[in-house]
């Protein structure tokens, strides 16, 4: 059976989509998978592993150009996302992407682990329906209210799949773009799972979360719990490391969860496998420059500092309000200065004294 995979990734992090890839190759063997990968900057020469896997398997990879420059003209972003535009392609795919002769595609994300052969939900019938995802009932309770709130269904963009030739008789790009402004003006982000739950309301056909895709990080963990992630990961066909501002990754382990050791598992035969190595230790020295910065700035002395500073300023507006004179708005400064290096004698005695008490 043929399987068309929908993929997004750029050069800035096309070696971590390797896991996806090989373990995409590996679990679905019974398939013959063309994997295309929508990018805005990757070239043939720069999937050099991946093609090497895709003969191995007896798959196919195909390399879709996509135009952020054009695409920024009607996607936005909260200035400091961690996504591209270059995730929105999925709004040109049905369109201006994809081949005509494809009439269903399945979409996974590079950040992701596939554990289980997707031939089952891939030969699933639409019945009607424009999109299959996993069900709701993992989405955090904000999202569903949202959704029901705008009259939308919730979709699951990971392991979701797409009746590509519907799509294109029933929807124009324009029709697409149109629903991401409706939610733009409500969220004023562009997001596509929101846009295809209001563009396909009444129309998505659900499989359960469970057996489909079960996605971790820190929201999840506290939400739905260790023993329920443990357990879905028995039985799930795809583990999605979503991430929110923290951009906890496996190759950036800022948060634990129980699914980062199904990724390393495939990581560790990875020929990016020592820049997945090196990435972490400079994410880490970055993340402990940030720390050793604000500590330097945050502390006892330059809080006391700020404080008297503008405990003065009040005190002198007050006096000169209240015509004490300026002799009386002079002394305040020269109280604060006798106050800041008291505080700073008291607090250095308070705390060798501590320390004698500790020995």
């Amino acid at each position: 059976m043929r399987m068309n995979v929908y993929l997004t990734t750029g050069r800035k992090n096309y070696k971590y989509a390797y896991v996806a890839i090989r373990s995409l190759f590996e679990k679905n063997q019974n398939s013959e998978i063309y994997l295309y990968i929508v990018s805005e900057d990757l070239e043939e020469a720069d999937l050099e592993y991946e093609r090497d896997l895709a003969r191995q398997y007896g798959h196919h990879i195909i390399i879709l150009r996509f135009d952020e420059e054009a695409a920024a003209r009607h996607i936005r972003f909260t200035a400091g996302e961690h996504w591209a535009v270059g995730a929105m392609s999925s709004y040109w795919i049905f369109h201006e992407l994809l081949p005509k002769e494809v009439d269903r595609i399945i979409v996974i994300e590079s950040d992701t682990v596939i554990v289980g052969d997707l031939a089952e939900i891939y030969g699933t019938d639409f019945e009607g329906a424009y999109a299959i995802c996993p069900g709701p009932e993992h989405k955090p309770r904000n999202h569903r209210d949202f959704m029901e709130k705008i009259r939308g269904d919730c979709l699951t963009f990971v392991l979701s799949m797409y009746d590509v030739e519907r799509i294109r008789r029933d929807f124009t790009l324009e029709d697409i773009l149109n629903a991401d402004a409706g939610i733009r003006k409500l969220t004023g982000n562009s997001m596509m799972e929101l846009t295809f739950g209001l563009l396909f309301a009444g129309r998505i056909k659900y499989i359960p979360a469970r057996t489909a895709c079960i996605d971790e990080n820190e929201r999840y963990m506290e939400e739905l719990g260790y023993d329920h992630i443990a357990a879905c990961e028995k039985t799930a066909k795809i583990i999605h490391f979503s991430s929110y501002g923290d951009y906890s990754k496996p190759w950036n382990p800022v948060f634990l969860v129980p699914g980062y050791r199904e990724w390393w598992k495939y990581a560790a035969d990875s020929p990016y496998y020592k820049e997945y190595i090196q990435s972490q230790w400079q994410y880490y020295n970055r993340t402990r420059e940030k720390q050793q910065q604000i500590a330097k700035n945050v502390t006892y002395r330059n809080i006391l500092l700020c404080t008297i500073g503008f405990m003065t300023l009040l005190l002198m507006g007050l006096c000169l309000v209240s015509d004490y004179g300026w002799a009386a708005c002079l002394t305040v400064p020269v109280i604060a200065v006798v106050s800041f290096g008291l505080s700073l004698f008291v607090r250095r005695i308070s705390m060798a004294w501590g320390k004698d008490r500790r020995k």
